[in-house]
Protein backbone atom coordinates (compact mmCIF):
# COMPACT_ATOMS: atom_id res chain seq x y z
CA UNK A 1 0.00 0.00 0.00
CA UNK A 2 2.72 2.77 0.74
CA UNK A 3 4.40 1.95 -2.35
CA UNK A 4 1.19 2.34 -4.40
CA UNK A 5 0.91 5.74 -1.87
CA UNK A 6 4.26 6.85 -3.22
CA UNK A 7 3.81 6.55 -7.18
CA UNK A 8 -0.07 7.54 -6.85
CA UNK A 9 0.86 11.35 -7.61
CA UNK A 10 3.37 10.96 -10.56
CA UNK A 11 1.33 9.04 -12.71
CA UNK A 12 -1.21 10.27 -15.39
CA UNK A 13 0.14 12.10 -18.26
CA UNK A 14 -0.71 15.58 -16.72
CA UNK A 15 1.41 14.62 -13.22
CA UNK A 16 4.11 17.05 -13.26
CA UNK A 17 1.68 20.21 -14.21
CA UNK A 18 -0.23 18.65 -10.75
CA UNK A 19 2.41 18.61 -9.00
CA UNK A 20 3.93 22.49 -10.22
CA UNK A 21 0.29 23.93 -9.39
CA UNK A 22 -0.33 22.34 -5.91
CA UNK A 23 3.10 23.10 -4.82
CA UNK A 24 2.64 27.12 -6.35
CA UNK A 25 -0.95 27.46 -4.51
CA UNK A 26 0.52 27.69 -0.74
CA UNK A 27 3.29 29.91 -2.20
CA UNK A 28 0.65 32.18 -3.69
CA UNK A 29 -1.43 32.52 -0.86
CA UNK A 30 1.70 33.51 1.26
CA UNK A 31 2.87 35.67 -1.69
CA UNK A 32 -0.78 37.67 -1.13
CA UNK A 33 -0.77 37.50 2.63
CA UNK A 34 2.57 38.87 2.88
CA UNK A 35 1.36 41.80 0.06
CA UNK A 36 -2.25 42.47 1.57
CA UNK A 37 -0.21 42.92 5.34
CA UNK A 38 2.65 45.15 3.29
CA UNK A 39 -0.31 47.13 2.06
CA UNK A 40 -2.44 46.93 5.08
CA UNK A 41 -1.98 50.94 5.57
CA UNK A 42 -4.09 51.28 2.24
CA UNK A 43 -7.58 50.24 2.09
CA UNK A 44 -6.14 48.19 -1.01
CA UNK A 45 -3.69 46.04 1.06
CA UNK A 46 -6.89 44.40 3.25
CA UNK A 47 -8.89 43.75 0.50
CA UNK A 48 -6.27 41.19 -0.71
CA UNK A 49 -6.20 39.22 2.81
CA UNK A 50 -9.24 37.56 1.66
CA UNK A 51 -7.77 36.58 -1.42
CA UNK A 52 -4.97 35.03 -0.04
CA UNK A 53 -7.40 31.93 1.45
CA UNK A 54 -8.68 31.28 -2.00
CA UNK A 55 -5.44 29.35 -3.05
CA UNK A 56 -5.32 27.47 0.13
CA UNK A 57 -9.48 26.43 -0.46
CA UNK A 58 -8.58 24.89 -3.86
CA UNK A 59 -5.46 23.00 -2.74
CA UNK A 60 -7.90 21.66 0.45
CA UNK A 61 -10.67 21.14 -2.36
CA UNK A 62 -7.63 19.22 -4.48
CA UNK A 63 -7.70 16.80 -1.85
CA UNK A 64 -10.94 16.19 -1.36
CA UNK A 65 -10.74 15.43 -5.28
CA UNK A 66 -7.99 12.86 -4.14
CA UNK A 67 -10.33 11.29 -1.84
CA UNK A 68 -13.10 10.86 -4.18
CA UNK A 69 -10.92 9.53 -7.11
CA UNK A 70 -9.44 6.99 -4.80
CA UNK A 71 -12.23 6.26 -3.02
CA UNK A 72 -13.76 5.54 -6.58
CA UNK A 73 -11.43 3.44 -7.75
CA UNK A 74 -9.28 5.96 -9.96
CA UNK A 75 -6.04 4.98 -11.15
CA UNK A 76 -4.54 8.26 -11.52
CA UNK A 77 -4.95 11.76 -9.60
CA UNK A 78 -6.90 14.17 -10.61
CA UNK A 79 -5.94 17.32 -12.66
CA UNK A 80 -6.59 20.77 -11.67
CA UNK A 81 -9.43 21.84 -13.85
CA UNK A 82 -12.64 22.55 -12.19
CA UNK A 83 -11.54 25.39 -9.77
CA UNK A 84 -15.33 26.43 -8.51
CA UNK A 85 -15.80 22.76 -7.44
CA UNK A 86 -12.36 22.80 -6.08
CA UNK A 87 -13.18 26.22 -4.25
CA UNK A 88 -16.49 24.44 -2.76
CA UNK A 89 -14.77 21.23 -1.85
CA UNK A 90 -12.56 23.37 0.01
CA UNK A 91 -14.60 24.77 2.03
CA UNK A 92 -16.65 21.62 3.34
CA UNK A 93 -12.87 20.64 4.03
CA UNK A 94 -12.41 23.92 6.11
CA UNK A 95 -15.79 22.99 7.90
CA UNK A 96 -15.88 19.67 8.40
CA UNK A 97 -12.35 20.37 10.29
CA UNK A 98 -13.24 22.76 12.29
CA UNK A 99 -16.21 20.69 13.34
CA UNK A 100 -14.40 17.29 14.52
CA UNK A 101 -12.11 20.20 16.30
CA UNK A 102 -14.69 21.90 18.58
CA UNK A 103 -13.79 18.97 21.67
CA UNK A 104 -10.18 19.61 21.62
CA UNK A 105 -10.70 23.32 21.36
CA UNK A 106 -12.89 22.97 24.39
CA UNK A 107 -10.97 20.54 26.24
CA UNK A 108 -7.86 23.41 25.68
CA UNK A 109 -9.91 25.84 26.91
CA UNK A 110 -10.94 23.75 29.69
CA UNK A 111 -6.78 22.90 30.62
CA UNK A 112 -6.16 26.68 29.71
CA UNK A 113 -8.88 27.56 32.91
CA UNK A 114 -7.74 25.40 35.40
CA UNK A 115 -4.16 26.47 34.82
CA UNK A 116 -5.34 30.15 35.41
CA UNK A 117 -7.64 29.35 38.43
CA UNK A 118 -4.61 27.49 40.18
CA UNK A 119 -2.51 30.35 40.39
CA UNK A 120 -5.07 31.79 42.69
CA UNK A 121 -4.80 28.31 44.54
CA UNK A 122 -1.11 29.04 45.52
CA UNK A 123 -0.69 28.38 49.59
CA UNK A 124 -3.48 26.33 49.95
CA UNK A 125 -2.38 22.73 49.59
CA UNK A 126 -5.62 21.20 49.03
CA UNK A 127 -6.73 23.86 46.30
CA UNK A 128 -3.30 22.91 44.70
CA UNK A 129 -3.54 19.06 44.60
CA UNK A 130 -7.30 19.70 43.53
CA UNK A 131 -6.02 21.99 40.26
CA UNK A 132 -3.17 19.79 39.87
CA UNK A 133 -5.62 17.14 39.41
CA UNK A 134 -7.90 18.58 37.11
CA UNK A 135 -5.22 20.40 34.78
CA UNK A 136 -3.58 16.94 34.62
CA UNK A 137 -7.11 15.48 33.64
CA UNK A 138 -8.31 18.07 31.14
CA UNK A 139 -4.92 17.72 29.84
CA UNK A 140 -4.90 13.89 29.10
CA UNK A 141 -8.67 14.79 28.03
CA UNK A 142 -7.14 17.27 25.51
CA UNK A 143 -4.64 14.69 24.40
CA UNK A 144 -6.92 11.96 23.58
CA UNK A 145 -9.03 14.21 21.78
CA UNK A 146 -6.42 15.80 19.73
CA UNK A 147 -5.08 11.97 18.69
CA UNK A 148 -9.03 11.13 17.63
CA UNK A 149 -9.05 14.56 15.40
CA UNK A 150 -6.38 13.17 13.99
CA UNK A 151 -7.48 10.06 13.31
CA UNK A 152 -11.08 10.53 12.17
CA UNK A 153 -11.08 13.85 10.16
CA UNK A 154 -9.05 12.13 7.07
CA UNK A 155 -11.84 9.64 7.64
CA UNK A 156 -14.97 11.86 7.67
CA UNK A 157 -13.32 13.63 4.26
CA UNK A 158 -13.32 10.44 2.46
CA UNK A 159 -16.34 9.62 3.33
CA UNK A 160 -17.77 12.87 2.12
CA UNK A 161 -15.92 12.89 -1.17
CA UNK A 162 -17.36 9.35 -1.49
CA UNK A 163 -20.53 10.02 -1.03
CA UNK A 164 -20.63 13.45 -2.25
CA UNK A 165 -22.67 15.28 0.61
CA UNK A 166 -21.85 16.70 3.83
CA UNK A 167 -23.58 14.81 5.88
CA UNK A 168 -21.79 12.11 4.90
CA UNK A 169 -18.69 13.76 7.22
CA UNK A 170 -20.94 13.14 10.13
CA UNK A 171 -22.29 9.49 9.22
CA UNK A 172 -21.76 8.00 12.64
CA UNK A 173 -22.21 4.27 11.21
CA UNK A 174 -20.27 4.51 8.55
CA UNK A 175 -17.37 6.40 10.47
CA UNK A 176 -17.43 3.89 12.88
CA UNK A 177 -17.42 0.56 11.18
CA UNK A 178 -14.64 2.18 8.99
CA UNK A 179 -12.78 3.31 11.99
CA UNK A 180 -12.61 0.30 13.85
CA UNK A 181 -11.30 -1.57 11.02
CA UNK A 182 -7.68 -2.68 10.76
CA UNK A 183 -7.74 -1.49 6.69
CA UNK A 184 -8.06 1.90 7.68
CA UNK A 185 -6.11 1.70 10.99
CA UNK A 186 -2.86 0.08 8.60
CA UNK A 187 -3.78 3.33 6.20
CA UNK A 188 -3.72 6.01 8.82
CA UNK A 189 -0.59 5.07 10.09
CA UNK A 190 1.60 5.16 7.14
CA UNK A 191 0.14 8.04 6.01
CA UNK A 192 1.30 9.47 9.70
CA UNK A 193 4.73 7.97 8.69
CA UNK A 194 4.07 9.88 5.45
CA UNK A 195 3.49 13.48 6.75
CA UNK A 196 6.35 13.09 9.35
CA UNK A 197 8.70 12.38 6.43
CA UNK A 198 7.47 14.53 4.19
CA UNK A 199 7.39 17.24 6.72
CA UNK A 200 11.26 17.03 7.65
CA UNK A 201 12.15 16.59 3.75
CA UNK A 202 9.79 20.02 3.23
CA UNK A 203 11.13 21.56 5.85
CA UNK A 204 14.79 20.95 4.66
CA UNK A 205 14.40 21.60 1.25
CA UNK A 206 12.57 24.66 1.66
CA UNK A 207 15.84 26.52 1.04
CA UNK A 208 16.15 24.88 -2.75
CA UNK A 209 12.86 26.37 -3.68
CA UNK A 210 11.72 22.21 -3.97
CA UNK A 211 10.18 22.25 -0.81
CA UNK A 212 6.48 23.14 -1.49
CA UNK A 213 6.13 21.07 -4.04
CA UNK A 214 7.87 18.09 -1.79
CA UNK A 215 5.35 19.24 0.41
CA UNK A 216 2.32 19.07 -1.86
CA UNK A 217 3.54 15.13 -3.25
CA UNK A 218 3.75 13.96 0.26
CA UNK A 219 0.24 15.20 1.44
CA UNK A 220 -1.58 14.00 -1.74
CA UNK A 221 0.18 10.65 -1.00
CA UNK A 222 -1.28 10.83 2.25
CA UNK A 223 -4.28 11.23 1.47
CA UNK A 224 -4.37 8.61 -0.85
CA UNK A 225 -3.71 6.21 1.78
CA UNK A 226 -6.93 7.45 3.78
CA UNK A 227 -9.11 6.96 0.79
CA UNK A 228 -7.78 3.53 0.19
CA UNK A 229 -8.24 2.62 3.88
CA UNK A 230 -11.53 3.88 4.11
CA UNK A 231 -12.38 1.76 0.58
CA UNK A 232 -10.73 -1.16 1.82
CA UNK A 233 -12.67 -0.95 5.37
CA UNK A 234 -16.19 -0.29 3.57
CA UNK A 235 -15.32 -3.29 1.14
CA UNK A 236 -15.08 -5.49 4.26
CA UNK A 237 -17.36 -4.80 5.98
CA UNK A 238 -20.03 -5.27 3.09
CA UNK A 239 -19.44 -8.87 3.38
CA UNK A 240 -21.29 -10.97 5.45
CA UNK A 241 -19.03 -11.06 7.93
CA UNK A 242 -17.82 -14.63 7.97
CA UNK A 243 -14.21 -15.10 7.25
CA UNK A 244 -11.62 -17.54 7.96
CA UNK A 245 -8.85 -17.06 10.15
CA UNK A 246 -6.53 -15.43 8.24
CA UNK A 247 -9.01 -13.02 7.55
CA UNK A 248 -10.41 -14.30 3.53
CA UNK A 249 -13.42 -14.22 2.91
CA UNK A 250 -14.99 -17.46 2.90
CA UNK A 251 -16.07 -19.34 -0.57
CA UNK A 252 -18.75 -21.59 0.98
CA UNK A 253 -21.78 -19.83 2.38
CA UNK A 254 -23.69 -21.00 5.41
CA UNK A 255 -26.78 -22.18 4.86
CA UNK A 256 -30.28 -20.44 5.09
CA UNK A 257 -31.76 -20.20 8.43
CA UNK A 258 -34.84 -22.09 7.09
CA UNK A 259 -33.15 -24.71 4.89
CA UNK A 260 -31.46 -25.51 8.76
CA UNK A 261 -34.77 -25.38 10.17
CA UNK A 262 -36.61 -27.49 7.74
CA UNK A 263 -34.86 -29.39 5.47
CA UNK A 264 -37.46 -30.80 3.54
CA UNK A 265 -39.53 -28.28 3.42
CA UNK A 266 -38.69 -26.94 -0.35
CA UNK A 267 -38.05 -30.93 -1.29
CA UNK A 268 -40.39 -31.72 -4.29
CA UNK A 269 -41.16 -35.54 -4.90
CA UNK A 270 -41.00 -36.52 -8.29
CA UNK A 271 -45.04 -37.61 -9.49
CA UNK A 272 -45.12 -41.66 -11.30
CA UNK A 273 -47.47 -41.97 -13.90
CA UNK A 274 -50.03 -44.61 -13.47
CA UNK A 275 -50.37 -47.50 -16.03
CA UNK A 276 -53.67 -46.54 -17.20
CA UNK A 277 -51.85 -42.75 -18.14
CA UNK A 278 -49.11 -44.43 -19.50
CA UNK A 279 -50.90 -46.89 -21.84
CA UNK A 280 -53.17 -43.60 -22.76
CA UNK A 281 -49.50 -41.27 -23.55
CA UNK A 282 -47.99 -44.07 -25.44
CA UNK A 283 -50.21 -46.33 -26.46
CA UNK A 284 -48.29 -49.36 -24.72
CA UNK A 285 -49.23 -51.74 -22.18
CA UNK A 286 -46.56 -51.72 -18.76
CA UNK A 287 -44.80 -54.82 -20.39
CA UNK A 288 -43.51 -52.63 -23.10
CA UNK A 289 -41.91 -50.36 -20.68
CA UNK A 290 -39.14 -52.67 -20.49
CA UNK A 291 -40.24 -54.12 -16.76
CA UNK A 292 -42.48 -56.75 -15.75
CA UNK A 293 -46.36 -56.07 -15.66
CA UNK A 294 -46.57 -57.09 -11.84
CA UNK A 295 -50.94 -56.57 -11.83
CA UNK A 296 -50.96 -59.49 -14.68
CA UNK A 297 -48.40 -61.61 -13.22
CA UNK A 298 -50.17 -61.16 -9.76
CA UNK A 299 -53.85 -61.91 -11.36
CA UNK A 300 -52.42 -65.15 -13.36
CA UNK A 301 -51.31 -66.46 -9.63
CA UNK A 302 -54.67 -65.59 -8.28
Amino acid sequence: MLGDAIEYPARGEDALTTILVGGLLPVLSAMIGFAGLALSVVLVGLALLPLALLPGLALFGYYVAVLRGVTAGGPDPPRFRDWKRLLTDGVWFVAVSVAYAVPFVLLSGAFLAVLAASESAVGNPVAEAVAAVGAALTALLAACSLLAYTYLQPLALANLAREGGLRAAFDLDTIRKAGISRSYAAAWLLGVLVWIVGGALQGTLWILVVGPFVGFYADVARYYLYGRGLRRALSNSSTDGRTHPEGRERTDPAPAVDQLADPFKRATIPRIETPDEFATRTGKRDHERGWPDWESEADERR
